[in-house]
């Protein structure tokens, strides 16, 4: 629903290169995870969201070091396989594990410059934004059904 929904939004605003997109690939595991498993620890809300920001924050930082137009000190094929490896690292430190996240932070220092022109914004749209969705729509599906309770925490 939130893929259509976005498929919807994108095809009816013809978005071009220089404006914002809202839905990363990322997004689909997520999904997965939201409706097959709720239960999981690694599908409850502060997880998703925290998750995913935290991700896409260290591909952020990541992309000054790989950047010309900042130090460019580390060889982009470099930061491609550091960016989801530190990621991971810094959710388990924090304890906002989600495996999905790691594809986010991949996304974003492999991307192109339509995604990097973002910069800092690619927290609030895409991450943030369909995060929220997605839980949202995972609230109101998953406790439809009896047997179901979403989330188990916040």
């Amino acid at each position: 629903l939130v893929s259509g929904l976005d498929r919807i939004l994108i095809e009816e605003a013809k978005f071009k290169d220089d404006q914002l997109f809202l839905m990363i690939g990322s997004m689909g595991a997520v999904a997965t995870m939201l409706f097959s498993t709720p239960h999981s620890p690694l599908a409850q809300p502060r997880t998703v969201i925290g998750g995913h920001l935290i991700s896409a924050a260290v591909a952020l930082c990541l992309d000054y070091l790989t950047s010309p137009d900042y130090w460019a000190i580390v060889p982009q094929w470099i930061a491609n396989a550091m960016a989801p490896a530190l990621a991971a690292s810094a959710m388990t430190y924090t304890g906002f594990i989600h495996p999905p996240a790691g594809a986010c932070a991949l996304i974003y220092i492999s991307g192109g410059q339509r995604i990097k022109n973002l910069g800092w914004l690619f927290l609030a749209v895409p991450i943030l934004l369909d995060a929220v969705l997605m839980i949202g729509l995972a609230l109101v599906l998953n406790n439809l059904a009896a047997k179901r309770r979403y989330p188990l925490f916040w």
